[in-house]
């Protein structure tokens, strides 16, 4: 196996027997939290029965701050093991992708799917057993639109491919960060996966408490309550009435005052874990040295423009947020209407805000863009055979070597194709099954690989930046009452149109008008095939219409490949090998007999 195999194989180990090991801490963590609960109540209600009221408000002090010290350590515990099984899954998953066994992993950008697109859905690029199933490793949310701008909206620069390449051969070669980034945004829970309100809060301008009058007020109130609390403890010159009036009073200014903050303390709760992933996140990056631009771009962006650290400024989010804990906790209510609490952390969240709420989007699209560019990393840590594409900016020129099919792992044939000049066209013809369709899918995918900045499935590779339009698998569509055949014909439509306006078109056509008559088909493929070749359009087009082959000897620039079968024993067998020239064997009648079909 490979090295990437072997890496996966010795890391899951190691991180299951740490897993294993967590898993004994959190089970003894929560024994002595219990014992310390039970033990800590039973001699501060003792003491205080036996009239050694000082002694109990001392024991008592002591044994809440150590259950409150056992509880962040069972907290931490749980986060460590929650690490290690991210790990664990990882590498699982990198020993899945390599084995071929990807197609179960659940995120596969099917959301992203546009009919519209001019060839997303012709080459598995997002959806079930797509290209961005196989590589995704994006956690975040951003980071998955991050990817899926990848691969939908290609770069259109050399310079820029050139930028991302080196990024992406960098990250292959640290395997350690991205697989720590990676496990950092599995823990984030799903409810505050995506972080859209989370940046609206951080991005307004509107201010919800926190004023001079609420600070006031704020102080006023705590200092009452822990004076009364004393008072009527300690001495009896107050009564508990007083105590509770005083109780009373704190909660109903926290109502009154409070009905707007609410919601933005509710928010900042729900992201809690995101902003500690974030943190965390962020400060992995800072910590990391890098040699690529884009890179080091990505870490020169995560500093203020006071050259503050994001790990640090969103760590002060992050000690917010713990501060807030879950609202509805009866711990919670009690510590809130004793120093006023929701006043407080709402002033905080308002200062923090003001100072940093503008970064906040910046940071966690970088995060995003550092996801995409691990998750296209994986190609070339999984793929070491595999190149790096040449981009051309000078003329016209498609060029490979072995190139194979990058979703198709051991059942891929490989094979070589040139196309050198502008307008040029490959027709393709072959009998059945002998892999015209596939052949066209290996050429489109690996071009749109080539621009968003991965290694290639081919051991050579030279491309044009060009503008990839398919048209392959096409179907009715009932809602809008359009036919398979007329949503052919508006498919056909955007290519034309496309290489009217920019003859830097690269089109993929298999099958073309299969929904009409023999005559009006072959006419149509001809005319399509001429006119786009004229307008400086170049491509591929499969075709059973062996007739389409003798626009080779009136075009200069129609070349003819096919694919062949052959038969063994009686049963039919496919090499996948293109061919020069066009195809000269059948197999529709053998395959109808194999169906059960009477043929005489």
């Amino acid at each position: 196996m490979s090295k990437a195999f072997d890496y996966y194989v010795k890391t899951k180990e190691q991180y299951e027997k740490l897993s294993a090991n967590l898993k004994k801490n959190i089970s003894q963590i929560s024994y002595l939290r219990l014992a310390t609960f039970v033990v800590g109540v039973f001699v501060s209600i003792y003491t205080y029965a036996i009239n050694q009221k000082l002694i109990s408000a001392v024991v008592t002090i002591i044994w809440i701050g150590l259950f409150i010290y056992l509880v962040k350590l069972h907290e931490k515990a749980i986060q460590k093991k929650g690490f290690a099984d991210a790990l664990v899954k990882i590498n699982e998953r990198g020993i899945d992708r390599i084995e071929g066994n990807w197609n179960k992993f659940k995120d596969n950008g099917e959301e992203f799917a546009k009919e519209e697109h001019p060839y997303s859905g012709d080459l598995d690029i997002v959806g079930h057993n797509s290209l961005f199933q196989w590589i995704s490793s994006c956690a975040t949310y951003l980071g998955r639109l991050k990817l899926k701008d990848y691969l939908l909206k290609p770069l259109e620069s050399k310079s820029e491919i050139k930028q991302r390449q080196e990024a992406v051969k960098e990250l292959a070669n640290k395997i350690e960060i991205r697989q720590k980034v990676n496990a950092e945004g599995m823990l984030i829970s799903s409810e505050s996966s995506n972080p859209e309100e989370l940046i609206k809060w951080a991005e307004t301008t509107q201010v919800t408490g926190g004023s001079l009058i609420e600070k006031l007020i704020t102080n006023v109130l705590t200092l009452a309550f822990f004076t009364i609390a004393f008072l009527a403890i300690f001495t009896e010159t107050v009564t508990y009435k007083a105590f509770l009036a005083v109780m009373v009073i704190n909660l109903i200014v926290l109502y009154l005052g409070g009905k707007k903050g609410s919601s933005i303390l509710d928010t900042i709760h729900e992201y809690r874990t995101g902003i500690r992933t974030y943190e965390n996140i962020i400060k992995a990056i800072e910590e990391e040295k890098f040699s690529s631009q884009a890179l080091k771009d990505i870490k020169k962006h995560l500093y203020t423009a006071e050259n503050k650290k994001a790990s640090e400024l969103i760590a002060e989010l992050n000690n917010i947020s713990n501060l807030i804990s879950d609202r509805r906790n009866m711990g919670y209510i009690l510590i809130n209407i004793a120093f006023m609490w929701d006043f407080r952390c709402l002033a905080m969240l308002n200062n923090w805000k003001a100072k940093y709420g503008k970064y906040l989007r910046q940071w966690l699209e970088l995060i995003g863009e550092f996801e995409a560019l691990s998750s296209i990393a994986n190609i070339a840590f999984e793929n070491e055979g595999w190149c790096f594409p040449d981009i051309n900016e000078e003329g016209f020129i498609l060029k490979a070597e072995n190139l194979g099919h990058p979703l198709l792992g051991k059942r891929r044939v490989c094979n070589d194709v040139t196309i050198k000049d502008k307008g040029s066209v490959l027709l393709i013809t072959g009998s059945n099954m002998s892999g015209k369709s596939t052949f066209l899918r290996t050429v489109g995918i690996n071009l749109v690989m080539s621009y968003c900045g991965a290694p290639v499935c081919a051991s050579k590779f030279t491309a044009s930046i060009m503008n990839v339009y398919t048209c392959m698998r096409v179907s009715d569509n009932l809602e809008k009452s359009i036919s398979s055949f007329y949503a052919e014909i508006l498919r056909i439509k955007m290519i034309v149109n496309a290489s009217k306006a920019n003859n830097k078109i690269f089109f993929l056509l298999d099958e073309i008008f299969k929904g009409t008559n023999s005559i009006d088909r072959h006419l149509g493929a001809s005319m399509l095939i001429k006119q786009l070749s004229e307008s400086g359009a170049s491509g591929m087009v499969s075709t059973h219409d062996l007739e389409l082959g003798e626009l080779e000897n009136k075009m200069t620039k129609i070349s003819n490949y096919h694919f062949q079968e052959h038969y063994e024993n009686g049963e039919l067998r496919f090499d996948y090998k293109l061919r020069k020239g066009i195809s000269t064997t059948r197999n529709a009648m053998h395959i109808i007999k194999m169906a059960g079909i009477e043929v005489e």
